[in-house]
């Protein structure tokens, strides 16, 4: 059985339980004023179930019309029609439950029962009092239905946020991938003419690179430690080009290692500080990432490098660090945030919940 299915017969089975406890409530009560008034009888007693049924019958008659007709309209057009079909279907009622007693005392005649005297003013008092009850029962029905509209719909809108959030991360994850692919097949085919072996190497780190991002593909967050995992190899790859130009330190505090982070956010920031700060310097240079709390439900994920010392052969999409910043609010949304510090050093902090 399926979610949608055991909700409506969880919604059916609280409707029934419902019908069942207001009309045997309403029977006890005309019993009640019955002996006050000092009519007891198995006749009276009969005769108050089948207008209980009568009840339960029109009632149930209200919640399929509301379900058929009434369900996307608007609680005030439905309090309007209310306000005559309330009292034409206690009038109606009133007809029928008279004309049953009619019939039961002709067709099955007994000593001492009689029809009595018809009152016109006795007659309108009922269909009031019936007019009343079905007031009561509608007002706590339409309450019951509008709150179940209300939470459907808002379930409904977490549900499409939920999918929408998994749409955009798996858009931001592919465009990340294909770029992270592209340049490291680039890096791959410039090293094939210097050395073939080290390109095997490479071809050999990449393999385990593309299993780990195909592992989690379909993931909204991966624990720090694989994160860090993939970096290492993505700066193999990266030091078979740059060869001693690069070099690299990872401190991380060890409770955070399973902490969450956005799949590639890591590699992500690592590239970046590569591409725009050590392949920009003559020398090369040292990029350190580091992992650190800062409250008890912060912490931050940060990559230094030195600045930039050579312009730029063409000028960059900035498609790694908005891709990453988009990542991490799909991810944690507004308890999460990416800085970008240019001074002696670059720094770039991202700031994730704990």
């Amino acid at each position: 059985m399926t979610t949608r299915e055991t909700n409506i017969a969880h919604t059916s089975r609280q409707y029934w339980w419902f019908q069942l406890i207001f009309w045997a409530v309403y029977w006890v009560l005309n019993l009640i004023f019955a002996r006050a008034y000092g009519y007891s009888s198995a006749l009276i007693d009969g005769v108050f179930i089948v207008l209980s049924l009568l009840m339960l019958a029109v009632t149930h008659g209200y919640r399929w019309l509301y379900y058929r007709y009434g369900q996307r309209r608007a609680v005030g057009v439905i309090c309007l029609q209310l306000l005559w079909l309330l009292p034409l279907s206690a009038l109606l009622l009133q007809v029928l439950f008279a004309t049953l007693i009619y019939a039961g005392i002709k067709l099955y005649p007994a000593p001492g029962r009689s029809l009595g005297t018809f009152s016109i003013g006795g007659f309108v008092g009922y269909v009031m009092n019936t007019t009343v009850i079905l007031v009561l029962w509608s007002v706590i029905a339409l309450l019951r239905a509008e709150w179940g509209k209300r939470r459907t719909a808002e379930r409904d809108y977490w549900q499409n946020e939920i999918r929408l959030r998994e749409v955009e991360l798996q858009i931001l994850r592919s465009q990340i991938n294909s770029h992270f692919l592209f340049n490291a097949l680039n890096n791959i085919r410039a090293l094939i003419l210097e050395d073939v072996q080290a390109a095997r190497q490479a071809l050999a780190d990449l393999a385990t690179l593309l299993r780990g991002l195909m592992h989690s593909d379909s993931l909204a967050t991966v624990p720090l430690r694989d994160e860090i995992d993939l970096v290492k190899g993505y700066l193999a790859l990266e030091a078979l080009q740059f060869e001693q130009r690069l070099t690299f330190e990872i401190v991380m505090e060890p409770r955070l290692l399973d902490a969450q982070v956005p799949p590639l956010l890591l590699q992500t920031l690592v590239e970046n500080a590569i591409k725009h700060g050590i392949a920009r310097r003559n020398g090369g240079g040292h990029v350190r990432i580091s992992a650190t709390s800062v409250s008890a439900t912060q912490w931050h994920l940060r990559v230094e490098n030195p600045p930039a010392q050579l312009p730029e052969d063409h000028k960059g999409s900035g498609i790694g660090l908005k891709n990453a910043s988009e990542r991490l609010r799909a991810a944690f949304g507004d308890n999460s945030s990416l800085e970008l510090v240019l001074l002696s050093t670059v720094t770039a902090t991202a700031t994730l919940p704990i």
